[in-house]
């Protein structure tokens, strides 16, 4: 297991933090470009730009799934380019994997229902505990044929091809709002669509910013005080640019640390105006004390320390875990109420709080949508996760202010915030990682040289070598490029998800990986689990060089030639490596006995490998 220690701070500090994108309004930025792709053009379809993209396992599902339909997505320094037509898809089965994201399962799901051929999709772990029924009820009313192939009610679910009928339909609004953001963006391939809500709407910020969205996609909705939706017919998605704001959900726990601590923390790369929900967190900081301030691309936090309060969260939910610790160090009680929806979430956030906040000698009390906290002297307890990814960064939070907080399995971050540690020890709070038997794991694309510096790694220090690719071909009994020749390019992406599997559970193990294995957000996870990821980065044009005369390495590409397949497989992939990565190592000028030494180096001064 993988473990960091937090140092909290010996006093107030001014400090600036850039927040990145959005993951909200990027992966609805996702889904329409490849709307407006599929609608702009025939045959190969548009292009759209989308700027400041968050890159995270949460957005990389929605990446991965576009992937699997056809879609092509390229990296270009801050910018990500969608490309492709849905609409030209082949008329057969398609595999979509959303691993832990709902927004991602809930987008595919109403997407799936406007494309051709028939998809299966489905979730990992808690995911297929997320409901569905009131999109799929939705979706049917329209003339969608769908079905489950579990439990009734949630993932997953095959779609089957099917043309959707305009008309007037009903849907529930209790749960989550992703169903309705869903059904409004695909409306416009569909024609006029009115949507009549059941039941109080919950989180409302989140329809706000998937209107505001489709609105600079060149379409518009008609919205009746959040009890009736109209998309009126023949509207078509036009955008060629998207530019991502910073994510205030991110921005939060910076927000919260500036209170807790009474430091001054300017959040950078915010819209000030921004309807995204966790807005609304910043209101109740104010409530408690604090002082806040706005500039055109920045929001200022002015700590002054916490007090309790009573808050109805229901419109930003995702903000409760954050308040409850805050709460923790407050005199008095905090009542939060509206959260019903924390409790089929990535974990059941309110008995997950209710239990780490008693490891902080916290006393608390819950209802089915609501949570006390009597706020005291917390003191400092090791922390765990869940595999929710809030969970680690609210408890963070108190390591600003109290010592000895532990957060286990701090990977968890990387569905949102993969630079959250990063950003928390650059306004000067100190992390030290712990590890129990890790895995070192390379990473890169194919003629890095993964193979050869994990033998030489496993070799000097008396680890277990484990080869994927190897691995693959004796349990297959045939090369890589036959095995895919025989049987496609998914089963030998399933072949591998096995197998990582099965490696994620080694313990000191020198792992070394195939080039496409970050193409799966739960091949990353995984691997994370116990592992320490090393990037290895060469330039496309050392990369060709390195695999011209290999005649066994499998097409990935219909590009003319070696270098052209490279720069354009290392344009999809090179963001994601760099994201996932715990260490990046540009191998272009190093010759092998160097690049095992520069491994070492890091391992080393992480304290994986004594010097």
């Amino acid at each position: 297991m993988k473990r960091i220690r937090i140092y909290p701070l010996k006093s107030s500090v001014k400090a600036y933090v850039a927040i990145p994108g959005s993951k909200s309004y990027t992966n609805r930025a996702l889904l329409l470009a490849a709307l407006t792709c599929s609608e702009r053009s025939r045959g190969t379809g548009g292009r759209v730009k989308i700027k400041n993209p968050l890159i995270s396992e949460d957005t990389h599902a929605m990446i991965s799934c576009l992937r699997e339909l056809g879609m092509r997505c390229s990296f270009e320094e801050d910018s990500l380019e969608v490309s492709g037509n849905l609409q030209s898809i082949e008329n057969r089965e398609y595999n979509l994997n959303t691993f832990l994201s709902g927004t991602t399962a809930r987008f595919m799901l109403a997407l799936s229902a406007v494309i051709p051929g028939t998809k299966i999709i489905r979730g990992r772990g808690r995911l297929n505990e997320r409901p569905m029924a009131h999109l799929v009820d939705s979706l049917r009313q329209l003339g969608a044929k769908i079905e489950y192939l579990d439990k009734h009610g949630f993932p997953p679910v095959r779609v089957l091809s099917s043309k959707l009928t305009p008309g007037r339909i009903m849907m529930n609004g209790t749960v989550s709002s992703q169903f309705l953001s869903a059904l409004l963006m695909i409306a416009p391939l569909v024609g006029d669509i009115d949507i009549d809500i059941e039941g109080e709407q919950v989180s409302r910020p989140y329809l706000d910013m998937t209107i505001e969205a489709m609105g600079k996609f060149g379409v518009h909705v008609k919205s009746e005080g959040y009890k009736r939706y109209c998309v009126p017919g023949g509207q078509k998605y036009k955008a060629e640019e998207y530019a991502v704001e910073g994510d205030v959900s991110s921005a939060s726990y910076f927000a919260g640390i500036a209170a807790l601590t009474r430091s001054t923390i300017m959040l950078g790369n915010l819209n000030p105006e921004s309807l995204q929900a966790d807005m609304r967190f910043l209101k109740i900081l104010e409530g408690m004390g604090n002082i806040i301030t706005y500039k055109k691309n920045a929001i200022t936090i002015h700590g002054m320390g916490v007090r309790s309060v009573t808050v109805d969260m229901q419109d930003c939910p995702d903000q409760a875990q954050t308040l409850a610790v805050l709460s923790a160090f407050a005199g008095g009680m905090t009542t939060i109420t509206g959260i019903q929806s924390l409790r089929i979430k990535e974990t059941e956030r309110i008995s997950a709080v209710k239990q780490e906040l008693k490891k902080m000698g916290i006393q608390t009390e819950s209802t089915s949508d609501s949570i006390i906290i009597y706020g005291g002297s917390p003191k400092g307890a090791r922390i765990d996760t869940y595999g929710d990814h809030r969970m680690a960064m609210a408890f963070a939070v108190a390591g600003a202010a109290i010592d000895g907080m532990e957060i286990n399995e701090p990977d968890v971050v990387s569905k949102t915030y993969p630079q959250f540690w990063e950003s928390l020890a650059s306004i000067g709070i100190k992390t030290e990682y712990s590890y129990e038997h890790p895995n070192i794991v390379l990473i890169g694309m194919r003629g890095g040289g993964k193979s050869t510096v994990a033998k030489h790694l496993s070799e000097r220090l008396g680890k277990r070598l484990a080869d994927l690719d190897a691995m693959i071909e004796r349990d297959e009994g045939m090369s890589i490029p036959l095995t895919i020749e025989k049987f496609g390019w998914e089963y030998f992406r399933d072949r591998e998800a096995e197998i990582v599997r099965k490696v994620a559970r080694l313990k000191d193990a020198v792992v070394s990986t195939g080039g496409g294995v970050i193409g799966r957000p739960e091949n990353i996870a995984a691997l994370k689990q116990r592992g320490i990821l090393i990037f290895l980065s060469s330039s496309a044009k050392i990369l060709a060089e390195r695999i011209l005369n290999d005649e066994g390495r499998p097409r990935l590409t219909e590009s003319a030639t070696t270098l052209e397949e490279v720069e354009s497989v290392l344009a999809e992939r090179k963001k994601l490596y760099e994201t996932v990565a715990d260490e990046i190592i540009d191998d272009t000028e190093l010759h092998l006995d160097a690049k095992v030494e520069e491994v070492m180096r890091r391992l080393q001064i992480r304290g994986i490998v004594k010097k």
